[in-house]
This record gives C-alpha cells, sequence and structure tokens, in this order.
C-alpha cells in the first residue's frame, strides 16, 4: 500500500478524510467545508473508538481532528497512540489538528504528540486547502527514534525547499520563499475587523451599565451593515438573532457567558465561509436561532 507520506499532486476526488469531532454540529460543519472543496470521500467520528474502527475498516489518507476544552475525546492521546500503533501506514498518516484554543503552548504539545499541521477556528477554506496541499504535496519528513515517533519538529523551513541544508545558518544567503497565511489575511477583511469588535464589546457587557450595552448594540449595527451590503442573509439572520438574545438577557442580568461565546463563534464562523457554501452557512444560522430561542424560552 503507498505511503502516506509520499509526496503527490492533492486530488481531491481521491482523497480519503477521516474527521473525528465530538461535537456533531462541528464535525458537520467541517464535512460540508471539505465538500465544497471536492472532497466527498469523508468518514466521520466522535471519538478515539469510532475513529479506531473506522482507520481498521477502510484506507484513510489523513485525519482532520478537533478538540476543544471540555471535549472528552483526548485529541493529543489519540495522535500519540496512532504514532506508536505496530500499523507503519496507520502510524505515518498525516494529522491536522483543528481548534478554536490554538496557543503557543497547544501547538507545542500537539507537535510533540505527533500533529503535522495546525488550524485555527473559525475554518476558512482557503486556509484548509492550505494545510491539505502542505501535508498531501510536501508532508514533513518522519522520524521513528527511541525519543520521538512522528513529523519531523523543525516547522522554520519554507514547505518547497527539498535540500539537504535545512538549517538557517546553512542557508543564510538563499532566498527564503514567501509564505501567506490565509488565516491571517481573512481576519484582516472589514466583517472579520467588525466582528473582532463585538467581541470585544460583548466581553465587557454588564447588566449594570448600560453603556456596555450601547457600545454593543453600535457594534450590532456595524456588522449588519456590512452583512447586507455583501447581501450575506444567513449573517445578517444570526446577527438579528444574537441581537436579540443580549437585548433581552443583559438588562435582566441574566446573559449565559457560554451562550454569548457560542454565538460569536458561530458568526466568525460565517464570516469565514464564502457566499457560495449555502448549505453550510444555513445550517450554522439556523442553529444558532434555535440554541438562542431555546434559551430565551427557558
Amino acid at each position: 500500500m503507498r505511503d502516506p507520506r509520499e509526496p503527490k499532486p492533492l486530488k481531491a476526488r481521491t482523497l480519503s478524510v477521516l474527521v473525528v469531532d465530538a461535537n456533531n454540529f462541528s464535525r458537520g460543519l467541517v464535512a460540508e467545508i471539505l465538500r465544497g472543496l471536492d472532497i466527498t470521500n469523508i468518514s466521520a467520528a466522535r471519538n478515539e473508538e469510532d475513529a479506531c474502527a473506522c482507520l481498521a475498516e477502510q484506507p484513510i489518507d489523513l485525519i482532520l481532528m478537533s478538540w476543544e476544552p471540555g471535549d472528552q475525546f483526548d485529541a493529543l492521546g489519540f495522535c500519540r497512540a496512532l504514532r506508536r500503533t505496530e500499523n507503519d501506514r496507520l502510524r505515518r498518516l498525516p494529522v491536522i489538528l483543528v481548534t478554536a484554543s490554538l496557543t503557543r503552548q497547544m501547538t507545542i504539545d500537539g507537535r510533540d504528540a505527533g500533529v503535522d499541521e495546525f488550524l485555527a477556528r473559525p475554518i476558512s477554506p482557503g486556509a484548509l486547502k492550505q494545510r491539505l496541499e502542505m501535508v498531501i504535496e510536501t508532508p514533513r519528513p518522519f522520524v521513528d527514534c527511541a525519543v520521538f515517533i512522528g513529523p519531523c519538529r523543525r516547522r522554520k523551513n519554507p514547505a518547497d525547499y527539498h535540500g539537504a541544508k535545512r538549517r538557517d545558518s546553512d542557508r543564510a544567503n538563499e532566498p527564503s520563499a514567501p509564505m501567506v497565511d490565509q488565516e491571517e489575511e481573512a481576519a484582516k477583511t472589514p466583517i472579520r475587523v467588525a466582528l473582532a469588535g463585538l467581541r470585544s464589546a460583548c466581553e465587557a457587557l454588564d447588566g449594570r451599565r448600560r453603556d456596555t450595552l450601547d457600545a454593543a448594540k453600535e457594534r450590532f449595527w456595524e456588522c449588519q451593515k456590512l452583512a447586507v451590503e455583501t447581501n450575506d442573509h444567513a449573517l445578517h439572520a444570526a446577527l438579528a438573532s444574537f441581537d436579540a438574545y443580549v437585548s433581552v438577557t443583559v438588562p435582566q442580568g441574566h446573559q449565559d457567558a457560554l451562550v454569548i461565546g457560542t454565538a460569536l463563534g458561530a458568526l466568525e464562523q460565517l464570516a469565514s465561509l464564502p457566499l457560495g457554501y449555502t448549505d453550510a452557512r444555513d445550517s450554522v444560522a439556523m442553529a444558532l436561532s434555535k440554541a438562542i430561542q431555546k434559551k430565551l424560552a427557558a
């Protein structure tokens, strides 16, 4: 069977991806984004047991696993176990970790567990495609020794460099290849900037201070204006639902930080998805609306 770390062109139609995510909604969203990239051979698992069963039943080319604080699925533990399995092909599979809690320490821990690449939520199709190209077309060399098993942990070489001299000191006089971070570029768009302002305003909400609610309402107006200008109906509907929740609960001091965090994450995800991803975008907006209606009715 072909070595999964052998560099090859990314061919979406023939790529087999396993999505491991404890959250049904998040797992479905990742699958929708993959389908938008023309990847249709998608398997799903919600925990380590399901993932192991899937890997045993069918050939998989790469694993996309999600982790957030509080998840029962131990993503890094699963990756460490995968790197130590006796099946040589399985332990060499590329692994991409998806999380909204991507920190420097998480990157270090993930790298030491054997993760190939990292992807921060909200997921943009461009950033996901970039990571897929990195693990399929220019995978990291695989290290198998007494103290570490997994992709090479050196992360400063340009992805297109295949020479023998890989240290910075060996290549001091060589021009470095430019690398564009799709996530950083997406975060600079007007709607993502406006949503960042909304997040800051919502984090400061205090039912005892009317000015904090006024500041949040101003941010809502800015975001809704941008949604209208770009004909983003799903984002506008989601903003309206969240605005209603804030308007009702904050003056009473009954706002739920978990609901607010979830809503902000959903809005940021909508802003990252192109308008062409209709099914995925509608499902996000509808799920948020239903969740907020349920909270307001409680």
